[in-house]
């Protein structure tokens, strides 16, 4: 992936086009704002028509499910339940206990077993261990990358090969060769100093 940088003509061209745009800014008048007041007669008539302290959506009855409560004692008390039981069922909702029926009658495994089940195979994963031989042996091990010495660099002295048991042979998976050519060096960089900035600015 292309890495973009902003080099010193780049930055000129950047601050010319900043200074274009500002020369079109609107300055700041004391007492106003940036917008315009639209606020019309005919709005300003209509709530002078609105009586002080007018509520347009008063509440005149409390209904549940389509039956009025009376209040009593200034109040409404409505009930709502808080418990499954206080309800009715009709959706056939099951419960912990007739799900985990269902399922170990279907023969579905049941959270602790297949925590059982997955702590089984971790138990059987091969751990990854690094070994230095001077050629690779006849039959190699699972689990085990060998890595064979090379004369290709200081920092690459190691072509690293894995055993595959399904097919009795060896594959070559890398090498430590390290290419930094690519790379831009720390003494190939030169800040911009407060000068230039001030130059490109004018």
């Amino acid at each position: 992936m292309a890495i973009e940088y902003l080099d010193k003509s780049g930055l000129t061209l950047l601050i010319s086009k900043i200074k274009s745009a500002l020369g079109g800014k609107v300055d700041v008048e004391i007492g106003k704002g940036l917008s315009t007041n639209d606020y019309t007669s005919a709005e300003k008539q209509k709530l002078s028509g609105i009586a002080s302290g007018a509520q347009v959506n008063v509440i005149e009855s409390v209904k549940v499910n389509g039956t009025k409560l009376t209040p009593s004692s200034k109040a409404v008390d409505v009930t709502v339940p808080t418990k499954t039981s206080q309800l009715t069922n009709d959706s056939g909702y099951q419960s912990a206990t007739s799900v985990e029926s269902i399922i170990t009658a279907k023969g579905y495994q049941t959270q602790s077993q297949v925590q059982s089940l997955i702590n089984s195979a971790v138990g059987n994963i091969t751990s990854i261990r690094y070994e230095k031989v001077t050629s690779l042996p006849a039959t190699g091990s699972n689990g085990v990358i060998y890595l064979v010495a090379h004369s290709h660099g200081t920092q690459d002295i190691y072509d690293e090969y894995i055993w595959l048991s399904e097919t009795k042979t060896y594959e070559k998976i890398g090498n430590t060769d390290i290419d930094l050519s690519a790379y831009v060096k720390k003494s190939e960089l030169t800040a911009i100093t407060t000068n230039d900035l001030n130059t490109m600015w004018g």
